[in-house]
């Protein structure tokens, strides 16, 4: 028996006891229009009570997870994920249409991606928002999700990989993250000498002539080499000098299996924030 919590919400196992609540959202068309029936023999609109006992009675057969979506301050089933593991696994969200807002979506997708995606195998995550979910085609894109892209034939999918961090690569002499670069799937890090920037990069030239693996190693820390005057590269070298790389690397990989995006479009993602001290807070949310 499984059972999730978030800030708002409470995740059971849907049961028969829960069809009148959710029959006000699998009733109500716009909010099925932006279900996900792909695969099913029909759609999930139910006109009658009889209609959805008849689903929940499949969901319940099923060897897939179908959680009832149950709000912690009403108490009431507010609409259900289904999710299932494998190479690429599947998560569908039905919701009520008082409760398809940005703030309730960026809730059961941030569960999804630090609990579901764990407690379900899986070597990526994808999610279907259509051209009328606009509220989860944005929070999906804040999240990292790339898309929309077809899947199994079927189009407007959002994936996630379960890991996009390469720890092995780790982190460059100035600070960036080379083991969560966007571009790291083809080159091997700064450490290597393979970032493409690699003949110029001052920091680099500096730490190779005094025999030091980054800026954060320096007594001079920080000068005014041009990548340190980048808050977040400076935050991230801080960050190792007062911490260490080890436990850098520990932050940035808790966070990414968390949702936390180190690059979105281009090259800003989460971590680009006004000063250190909220990227250090951002750092260590995981650790309390």
């Amino acid at each position: 028996m499984y059972c999730y919590e978030t800030a708002h919400f409470t995740l059971r196992p849907v049961t028969q006891d829960d069809a009148p609540a959710l029959l006000k959202c699998y009733s109500d068309p716009v909010a099925v229009a932006l279900m996900n029936d792909d695969n099913c023999s029909r759609g999930f609109l139910c006109q009658t009570l009889e209609d959805l006992q008849a689903y929940i009675r499949i969901w319940q057969s099923e060897d897939y997870a179908r959680p009832v979506v149950l709000d912690k301050q009403s108490g009431e089933a507010v609409g259900t994920l289904e999710i299932f593991g494998g190479e690429t696994g599947v998560l569908r969200v039905d919701l009520r249409t008082d409760y398809e807002r940005e703030d309730v979506l960026r809730e059961l997708y941030q569960l999804a991606l630090e609990k579901l995606m764990k407690d379900f195998p899986m070597g990526a995550l994808v999610t279907k928002a259509v051209p009328a979910a606009a509220a989860r085609r944005k929070v999906l894109g804040e999240l990292g999700f790339s898309g929309p892209e077809g899947f199994r034939d079927y189009g407007d999918y959002y994936r996630m990989p379960m890991r996009r961090m390469r720890r092995e690569l780790g982190i460059a002499c100035c600070g960036l993250a080379c083991c969560l670069c966007s571009e790291n799937a083809d080159c091997p890090g700064c450490q290597k000498e393979g970032c493409r920037g690699a003949g110029s990069c001052q920091n680099l030239q500096c730490c190779q002539e005094k025999g030091l693996r980054g800026c954060w190693e320096c007594a001079d820390f920080p000068c005014e080499a041009p990548m340190l005057q980048k808050v977040r590269v400076r935050a991230f070298a801080r960050f190792a000098k007062e911490h260490g790389i080890e436990a850098l690397l520990d932050c940035l990989e808790e966070n990414e299996k968390a949702g936390i995006v180190y690059h979105r479009e281009g090259l800003t993602g989460d971590y680009d924030l006004a000063t250190e001290q909220e990227i250090f807070d951002l750092l260590l949310i995981r650790k309390g």
